[in-house]
């Protein structure tokens, strides 16, 4: 690998000469800068990014920290930041933590280490208050800040939640499960909160038995349907925590020839750009991941902007029911 110093011994100059002619400092001649950088290029002199870093404290790097990268709800947003992120000049890391909490502070330790100038975080559970604040580093949260002092960017949960249940309701379901994510998830429990609130002000019993939670996939959403449907009473709608569970209980829907919506009515959450297809034709809520992922690199460049104060942003963006033919 060509350094400094082979470019300095190659031009006959000091090694502070070539670093000012590569940087465009003002201490060199227009001639010997322009002679320098031609032996750059001829040598194939590549800058070391993580040595210029440490001198400038800037690496031009943002870190993306999210639940499952494979999610097309999650997979939508990274690319939408990393879009946003590469048109300001920054490289985007991304980490995918699988749901676990342990591996959330393993990768966000990591990404102090590797010196990145902020971070956008989907939290796989709710984090003490300090606990983010003490990273000393801007911080962009896809969650309510659970600490006054960060920002967050969110799409309004329990508006959506509330949304979705009332469509319910109103199209005469009356034994309405909710089939959940992650039960750590944030987000997930603002949900499954609104939706017995609706079932409460709705006048109709909040079963126990038609709560249930799992991972984000189609194979949670087929395999939990097929246990409710084992129930004496089993549910006559669902309301699922994202599209993927939707789509794999619309699966065992179709496979053990119950009607949708006429048996069973099926509503999700995020309108991933599948739940529109002719064949599935998802009744959902609409997280807009575009929305999201500018609104928080925006605001992660402004908290990096006056860093070490903090923007405290406070950022709350409005779901859509998107009514389809599943209900």
């Amino acid at each position: 690998m060509i350094t400094i110093k082979d470019l300095a011994e190659k031009a006959g100059v000091s090694y502070a000469t070539v670093s000012r002619a590569l940087n465009g400092r003002a201490e060199v001649s227009e001639t010997t800068r322009a002679r320098i950088i031609a032996l750059a290029q001829e040598m194939g002199y590549q800058p070391n990014a993580v040595a210029r870093s440490l001198v400038s404290q800037k690496s031009s790097t943002i870190a993306l920290i999210v639940p499952d990268v494979s999610n097309l709800f999650f997979a939508d947003i990274t690319m939408t930041v990393h879009k946003a992120a590469d048109d300001h000049g920054y490289t985007t890391m991304v980490c995918n933590t699988s749901w676990d909490p342990a591996k959330e502070q393993e990768k966000l330790k990591i990404m102090v280490q590797q010196r990145v100038e902020g971070i956008i975080l989907k939290p796989t559970a709710f984090i003490k208050p300090g606990i983010l604040e003490a990273l000393s580093l801007p911080l962009v949260l896809f969650w309510h800040a659970m600490d006054d002092n960060l920002s967050y960017v969110e799409v309004d949960h329990a508006a959506g939640a509330q949304m979705a249940m009332h469509h319910l309701i109103e199209k005469g379901y009356k034994r309405i499960a909710y089939l959940g994510g992650v039960e750590t998830s944030p987000s997930n429990q603002i949900r499954q909160m609104s939706y017995q609130k609706a079932l409460q002000e709705a006048g109709l019993p909040v079963d126990p038995r038609l709560i249930s939670y799992g991972s984000f996939s189609l194979e949670s959403g087929f395999k939990r349907l097929g246990s409710l449907m084992r129930l004496e009473q089993p549910p006559d709608a669902l309301f699922c925590g994202s599209d993927l569970i939707a789509m794999g209980a619309l699966q065992y829907a179709r496979n053990h020839n119950l009607s949708v919506p006429g048996d069973l009515g099926i509503i999700g959450f995020d309108d991933v750009a599948c739940a529109s297809l002719p064949l599935v034709n998802l009744t959902t809520i609409e997280q807009p991941r575009d929305e999201l992922g500018e609104a928080a690199l925006k605001a992660l460049l402004d908290e990096i902007s006056v860093f070490p104060k903090r923007t405290k942003q406070r950022i709350l963006i409005k779901p859509k029911l998107k009514i389809r033919s599943t209900t």
